[in-house]
């Protein structure tokens, strides 16, 4: 019953965000209308072919900040392989019902093609857990600095919210003394949590490997930081192919404050809170809300195309999976 209210509430709040978001650009009256599909037609092509190519330097931004990751603790694999596997993931985050459920998938990938899961769930968290603290230093450092222009009380409770979220988490991942409370207060009691405690142990040993490899983790930081900069590039260049009212200098500011809201889990898939995120954000700096979602449903397009390359990428590596077996399968026939 709670779980299908919440699902419930969520619906409410994903439509109530698209609603705004295409409310404060006018799409419910002629002239926003008119504004908007104007825009449209103008739209630079060759902005948004530049667009649609970052998105592979994105994804290969990432790969590499992974890889380097795997290669801090010997694990043998090229880096085109662990592209494929994060493009991979991204296809799953489009299909799967949270975001979570690309990272699962990559987990599989790369623990079937190494046989160390354990370090391959280690290195996703790893990999996410640094992202996700990068965004969240630099849009809190992006409020503080201009907190004249996002003075919302909302967004400085979902920052502080993520700030202490954060800190329990890194609690949780870093510090082996946390599960061991945990295993005191409820092992006895829950028998099964027994079990569950010693795969997370099992989890937790190369995620202290990683910890404790301060270049393995300088680098996953710097590469963060690299990812965050080609984002501002990917949002400027989508911007552009509608209008010039946006500077790359003010979009510094404002898209890591985006990606955070855009990370705040309020809506269906993130449906409704992407536009918002953009709608409400980029016209604190001169654009109009047409811009900004004309924006947004170029890099939301753009993000379909992108999850359907990493379908590709399964396809054809599970068709090459399949026909080693079937080779396999007919050596051992001509075999017996």
């Amino acid at each position: 019953m709670k779980n299908k209210l919440l699902s419930i509430l969520k619906w409410i709040f994903t439509l109530a965000l698209i609603f705004y978001a295409f409310n404060k650009a006018g799409l419910f009256n002629k002239t926003g209308q008119d504004k908007f599909f104007l825009m449209l037609k103008d739209v630079k092509i060759i902005f948004v072919i530049l667009s649609i190519l970052i998105l592979f330097i994105l994804n290969l931004s990432s790969s590499i900040k992974w890889y380097m990751l795997l290669k801090s603790r010997a694990i043998s694999i090229k880096l085109w392989r662990v592209y494929a596997f994060y493009n991979i993931g991204r296809f799953f985050n489009l299909i799967l019902p949270t975001s979570l459920g690309g990272d699962v998938v990559r987990i599989y990938q790369l623990g079937k093609y190494t046989g160390k899961n354990h370090t391959a769930a280690a290195s996703v968290i790893v990999e996410r857990f640094t992202g996700m603290l990068t965004l969240m230093v630099v849009a809190a450092v992006a409020v503080i600095l201009n907190f004249r222009l996002f003075n919302q009380a909302w967004l400085s409770i979902a920052l502080l919210c993520g700030i202490a979220l954060m800190a329990i988490l890194a609690w949780l991942i870093f510090d082996e003394n946390s599960i061991q409370i945990f295993k005191k207060i409820f092992g006895s009691k829950i028998k099964i949590l027994n079990k569950i405690f010693i795969k997370i142990d099992k989890i937790r040993k190369p995620i202290f490997e990683f910890k404790n490899d301060k270049k393995a983790m300088l680098w996953a930081i710097i590469n963060s930081l690299i990812f965050q900069f080609l984002a501002v590039v990917n949002v400027w260049l989508s911007a552009l192919a509608f209008g010039n009212e946006l500077t790359f200098l003010s979009l510094l500011i404002a898209v890591p404050v985006i990606l955070f809201i855009m990370n705040i889990p309020f809506s269906i898939g993130g449906i409704g809170l992407m536009e918002f995120a953009y709608v409400f954000t980029l016209p604190l700096f001169g654009a109009s809300a047409s811009l900004a979602l004309s924006t947004v449903l170029l890099i939301r397009a753009k993000s379909i195309l992108d999850s359907i390359f990493g379908g590709i990428f399964y396809l054809v590596l599970n068709k090459q999976k399949a026909s080693i077996n079937e080779i396999k399968n007919t050596r051992m026939d001509t075999d017996i």
